[in-house]
């Protein structure tokens, strides 16, 4: 195997079942694992740890996290590339970064060509197999067409499938057998694909597909004042990552202004090239409108929401 990694994408959880899989296949103890983050450790100490030998073990692994050296132009890499050059054999270095490299620099282009660049991507063959592997390797079973199901509720993050697979690995201890009644039971739903749809079909002007989300949130036991709550927060949240990306920020600085995870802001960035900050100021103000009038008994809150997705006046 290498001894050099890049690995990067949108989802810190992937990237860590990523390393996690690398480490395991290094067959290296948890003891020889060291953690550094560019954001507070320098290049020089970096290389100075790979370069030593383990007290404990022939070999370890150094993960560096917030590997920004492979998209920001402030780090001067020499250090590291000399280190490319006459490297520690018995040691392992991976680099992980939340966003996607710049594949022009001359950092990315030497591990690329010494190690090995692993993308993540959190695309359902991928999110398949991991659900898969995951639950034969602790003696379950779930069957294709469930798994499929599974991942429809429970959207992309890897954080979130893990958990949810652990809540029902624990409802299904005594016969090991995954159901769809089982996940329809135990499994909390993913909202936020759907509630960029809806807000998406709103706009758009798509009335068919603002109803039949409108029938998926009822239907799963959302009450209409719920509804207007996360439109509102919705097409505020979009505002903010619209008036921000105009601003010149980057989807990583965004997700951490904003403290959200950078999939939503992924989903964002996704949308509002077609949506103007007028617009999204428009819905957030008729949202406001309709909460009030809601709240003073001037509208029935189901006529109201209804009206609203059918792009009519109260």
């Amino acid at each position: 195997m290498s001894n050099f990694y890049l690995i990067y994408g949108d989802d810190n959880g992937l990237i860590e079942n990523q390393v996690r899989e690398i480490i395991d296949k290094l067959k290296i103890d948890k003891d020889n694992v060291i953690n550094y983050s560019l954001n507070n450790t320098s290049l020089e100490d970096i290389v100075l740890e790979a370069s030593m030998f383990s007290m404990f073990s022939s070999n370890k692994v150094i993960i560096v996290n917030d590997a920004n050296c492979f998209k920001d132009k402030v780090y001067d890499i020499s250090v590291l590339e000399d280190y490319f050059n006459k490297y520690n054999h018995n040691n392992y270095l991976i680099f992980t970064l939340n966003g996607k490299p710049d594949t022009r620099k001359k950092i990315y282009k030497l591990i690329d060509k010494i190690g090995k660049v692993i993308n993540v991507k959190n695309d359902r063959d991928y999110l398949y197999n991991y659900v898969n592997k995951y639950i034969s390797s602790n003696n379950y079973e779930m069957s294709s067409n469930n798994i499929m199901y599974f991942l429809s509720k429970v959207g992309n993050n890897i954080n979130n499938i893990k958990n949810e697979l652990d809540k029902l690995m624990i409802y299904k201890d005594n016969d090991k057998c995954i159901l769809k009644d089982d996940i329809d039971y135990m499994v909390i739903v993913n909202i936020d694909d759907e509630i960029f749809a809806l807000t998406d079909a709103v706009i758009n002007g798509d009335i068919n597909n603002s109803m039949r989300l409108y029938n998926f949130f009822i239907n799963h036991n959302y009450e209409q004042v719920q509804i207007i709550a996360l439109l509102g927060s919705q097409f505020h949240f979009l505002y903010q990552v619209k008036k921000l990306y105009n601003e010149g920020k980057y989807k990583d600085d965004i997700a951490k202004i904003l403290e959200v995870h950078p999939y939503r802001v992924k989903l964002a960035l996704e949308k509002i090239y077609s949506y103007s900050e007028d617009i999204l100021l428009f819905y957030i103000n008729k949202l406001a409108l309709m909460d009030k009038n809601i709240k003073l008994g001037k509208i029935d809150k189901s006529l109201a929401l209804e009206l609203f997705l059918i792009n009519k006046d109260m």
